[in-house]
């Protein structure tokens, strides 16, 4: 009874203590990390938060006229859990394509198989598998272990043969049989979940719409082509010497440290047959270590542009910079040099950290998509690249350096892709470019689902939650603490937990301890609750002993927005007035702002591009 006693007393001060940390809403089953130990409420890794990981070598092959892929893996897994496994589970996202799968989608019917993914055969610890102790679920496979579970501390090997047809209708999600002989291949090869601190084994299947969540892992690629193709992968391309004539292989050592766009080669080039030497066949070799996925690219008829640019000052370490693009993109051209002029920017203003990875291809693909160190990018002919190229490049931060949890709560990489490819493109478009999402149309209604909300259970609202809302939330957060402050919270967002899986209240207990001020009142309408934007201004009075008029702003909605006026005056006159979102930290919903003795008002507009409102109507006064 005594024991039980202090047992309670310790549980209760102990939440007290945690709570303490917080005016946000933490969901209990979160609770468990901050009593284990494995995250802390300073927003840190806790002291004995850990992480699995995984080793692939991988040998594929493609044969283009039958889009048939097939490989063999051979994948040594560490345990680096408290916990004993007693079964290990394999994503096979291809099977998204079986009949009977849920799909947030429609496929091509001819896309669709009765066997999904083709298991020819699984090993573990130099065993083979029995038929059933294989337990399939949608886009996983459960291996039981039975008497042999893994251990805490310990590793195994897992060896699995499998081949599937590639899908070519125009609506397979991410991935891309772009004409008969180019691909964009991902989400191909029998990949270990995540097992985690908080929720054990990742449970969601692959649909089509959440994406990504992922383990660091280290990769080594071969994959066969049949003459004349060309791979572009995830990694660094270990074997040119072995594969390129003289001329390419010496413009490809060029463009490892060169400033300006050369060609590799072109389309012309490649079907004229000097591009390889003479082999029937040939296989690219790749390898990355520390990355959450591998995906690759083949054409026979691609043109190959590439540059490099420097990302780190200190160290002069530079980044290698492709594009890769069928002679019909028009737009495609100036791919490599934006790609590579975006990784300077992020790399030295937004979001300030050297660009991670050694090599970036966007591939000349049908639609907008990110994995390591490679871009799936349709051609947005007679449009500009930039927007696209810059988004999809600087997913490399999240959620790949940083590895999230896009399958819970996408907005922590979508929602900064989406404020990077606005802010960077419009600084390096002289500000022609940029895309603001239209939050203020959704903002209030029942679609404006508030982001905390897990991104699996969202449908028509997850686009929203991940893009549109976080956003402009960042938007308002960069204007609230200003560049130094941000870039600050930011550099030691990414310090902390680059290379590990970093959870929503990871991201806001480092921010408010970075930037030295408790932002819980400004997290918690953005990111917690439903609402909407809305400040109108009121009415313009006059103080009588301050001799000048004064402009009524008056906060209609919940969700904290920066003031932002430009006022004329009757003598031909303006005057910008903006005050951040701290105005609205206490709670008030008016705030008054004086103008200059002397001066009458002619006419007041409220509002800027980054803010959003959902009713201007009320934004203006005065003539």
């Amino acid at each position: 009874m005594f024991r039980l006693l202090i047992l309670t007393t310790v549980l209760v001060f102990c939440n007290a203590a945690l709570s303490a940390q917080t005016n946000l809403f933490v969901p209990r089953n979160y609770l468990k990390s901050y009593e284990n130990g494995t995250r802390s409420w300073d927003g840190k890794p806790g002291e004995k938060y850990w992480q699995n990981k995984a080793k692939y070598v991988i040998a594929a092959r493609l044969e283009p006229k039958t889009r048939l892929l097939s490989g063999e893996e051979s994948v040594t897994y560490f345990n680096n859990s408290p916990d004993t496994l007693k079964f290990i589970r394999i994503k096979l996202q291809h099977n998204r394509y079986q009949k009977g799968a849920a799909r947030a989608f429609e496929v091509s019917a001819s896309d669709v198989s009765d066997k999904g993914v083709s298991l020819q055969y699984v090993a573990w610890n130099g065993q083979k598998v029995e038929q059933k102790n294989l337990r399939p679920a949608q886009t996983f496979l459960d291996i039981a272990l039975n008497d042999k579970p893994l251990a805490p501390g310990s590793n195994a090997v897992l060896v699995v043969k499998w081949a599937y047809t590639l899908p070519a209708g125009a609506d397979a999600a991410r991935e891309c049989v772009c004409d008969s002989s180019t691909f964009f291949v991902p989400y191909w090869y029998p990949q270990i979940a995540v097992y985690d601190d908080l929720n054990g084994w990742a449970s969601h299947p692959y649909t089509g719409l959440q994406e990504f969540y992922n383990d660091f892992n280290d990769y080594d690629v071969s994959i066969t082509l049949p003459k004349g193709f060309q791979a572009w992968g995830s990694g660094e391309w270990q074997n040119p010497d072995e594969l390129l004539t003289p001329t390419y292989l010496d413009r490809w050592k060029k463009a490892q440290t060169s400033s300006e766009v050369l060609s590799i080669f072109s389309e012309k080039e490649l079907l004229n047959g000097g591009v390889y030497k003479k082999n029937k066949a040939n296989t690219f070799h790749f390898k990355a270590v520390d990355i959450p996925d591998f995906a690759f690219a083949a054409s026979d008829h691609n043109n190959w542009d590439a540059t490099s640019v420097v990302v780190d000052d200190k160290t002069g370490r530079r980044t290698f910079v492709s594009a890769v693009y069928n002679t019909a993109s028009t737009d495609y051209p100036q791919v490599a040099r934006i790609a590579a002029d975006g990784i300077r920017l992020m790399s030295t203003w937004l979001p300030g950290y050297p660009f991670p990875y050694p090599c970036m291809t966007v591939f000349n693909g049908n639609d907008g998509m990110e994995y390591p160190m490679m871009c799936n990018d349709v051609s947005t002919a007679p449009g500009s690249p930039m927007t696209l190229t810059i988004h999809e490049v600087s997913h490399t931060y999240f959620p790949f350096m940083m590895g999230i949890n896009e399958q819970d709560y996408a907005w922590m990489d979508e929602g900064w892709a989406a404020f990077f490819d606005y802010k960077l493109s419009d600084s390096l478009s002289n500000h022609t470019l940029g895309r603001v999402r239209p939050y203020a149309e959704i903002a209030g209604t029942d679609n404006d689902v508030p982001p905390m909300v897990k991104s699996r259970n969202l449908s028509t609202a997850y686009r929203n939650a991940s893009y549109q809302r976080p956003q402009n939330a960042y938007f308002t957060l960069l204007d609230l603490l200003g560049y130094e402050k941000f870039h600050s919270c930011m550099t030691t967002y990414m310090d902390r937990w680059k290379g590990k899986h970093p959870e929503p209240f990871d991201f806001f207990q480092t921010w408010n301890q970075a930037s030295g001020e408790n932002l819980d009142w400004f997290w918690k309408p953005w990111f917690f609750e439903w609402g909407y934007p809305d400040l109108a201004v009121q009415n313009v009075i006059f103080d009588e002993a301050a001799h000048c008029q004064v402009i009524l702003i008056d906060k209609k909605g919940n969700i904290p927005v920066p003031i932002h006026l430009e006022v004329s005056y009757t003598d031909g006159s303006k005057e910008i007035f903006h005050y951040t979102a701290v105005v609205w930290k206490s709670g008030q919903q008016n705030f008054k702002v004086p103008c200059p003795a002397g001066k009458k008002i002619k006419s007041i507009e409220l509002g800027s591009t980054t803010i959003p409102d959902v009713n201007l109507t009320d934004n203006k006064w005065g003539a």
